[in-house]
């Protein structure tokens, strides 16, 4: 029991006798007060470093170790061919899986980011495991190469993702899926320019975006910060036409506008990234050697300062 019980004993004892408080009135209150310092004590800050250190030494040991069993196995196997690379990095990326699975993270955010650090790696692993299976054993070219990679990316990222559900691990699955939609895209059409890949992408990332708003994915953050990347890029890799520089314009516009409306700064910032690229490209595209480029960036810049005196102002005044 802590100090304070003996004085909180006292004052109940007071209470009671004067009337205030009932006997059980006055147990309940102490053992809710034993109650609270026991937990205080549990979360102590010798027990909240645990996690923390377990965290750093897991990083530390996984880099180690890869480090340590490429550079045993280069010694000594020198002239190791081709499949038994593919093998040796399959193994890798599967005994990461296995260890991030085993690994119980206990409600502890810092299990968790270890887990997802130890699934990149692992995604890292089979990804380039595929690459070295499609050029240097099947022999399928630059091009079977890509799609390899990219459907095992993709393949290896989504399951993770579904079993840890966290942030990181959305961005890798997002990753992989526009990594196989692209690699896909050329399969389909060798011929598609820039322009289809930048809408590609925007589709994609716009369709993703209401998919995290509705909560089918998780978590939403992540899905909403991915989307709004995606969509400015992909709008952005369509501006060599006017359809595509209407597109990146509305975008920009979009961002902004949904940011201000439910007051959310990520909205804004992708928004305020996206104008500071797209309002003086096409001011220079249009008109150039002069200085609206310039002028377009510094009314640019004043929009996006009042936008953000606004969203301060209206957070102060929001109880």
């Amino acid at each position: 029991m802590s100090e304070c019980a003996p004085r909180l004993r006292d004052q109940l004892d007071q209470w009671t006798a004067a009337g205030i408080i009932d006997a059980g009135q006055a147990a309940r209150m102490e053992s809710a007060q034993q109650t609270q310092t026991g937990v205080v004590g549990a979360s102590s800050p010798g027990r909240r470093s645990v996690p923390l250190v377990v965290e750093v030494l897991g990083y530390m040991g996984a880099a180690i170790a890869i480090s340590a069993g490429f550079i045993a196995v280069r010694q000594l196997w020198p002239r190791m061919p081709s499949t038994a690379t593919m093998w040796f990095t399959a193994g890798g990326a599967v005994l990461l899986i296995v260890i991030g699975a085993i690994l119980r993270t206990g409600g502890q955010p810092a299990y968790r980011r270890l887990r997802s650090v130890l699934w990149l790696l692992a995604t890292a692993a089979g990804t380039d495991s595929a690459a070295i299976l499609a050029n240097q054993v099947l022999r399928l070219g630059d091009h079977g190469q890509l799609l390899t990679s990219a459907a095992a990316w993709a393949g290896l990222a989504v399951p993770l993702w579904w079993v840890g559900k966290s942030a990181l691990q959305h961005v890798i699955m997002f990753g992989g899926l526009v990594a196989l939609l692209s690699a896909g895209l050329y399969q389909v059409a060798p011929n598609l320019t820039v322009t289809g890949y930048g809408t590609a992408i925007w589709i994609l990332s716009a369709l993703w975006g209401v998919a995290a708003y509705r909560r089918y994915i998780a978590p939403t953050a992540a899905g909403l910060a991915v989307a709004c990347g995606g969509v400015l890029a992909g709008a952005t890799m369509t501006m060599a036409s006017p359809a595509g520089q209407a597109l990146a314009m509305l975008t920009v516009a979009g961002l902004l506008a949904v940011g201000v409306a439910a007051h959310r700064v990520m909205f804004v910032a992708f928004g305020a990234a996206g104008t500071l690229w797209v309002v003086p490209e096409i001011a220079n595209r249009y008109l150039p050697g002069t200085v609206a480029a310039p002028m377009a960036a510094a009314v640019a810049g004043l929009v996006l300062i009042a936008i953000a005196l606004w969203l301060a102002r209206a957070r102060r005044q929001t109880p």
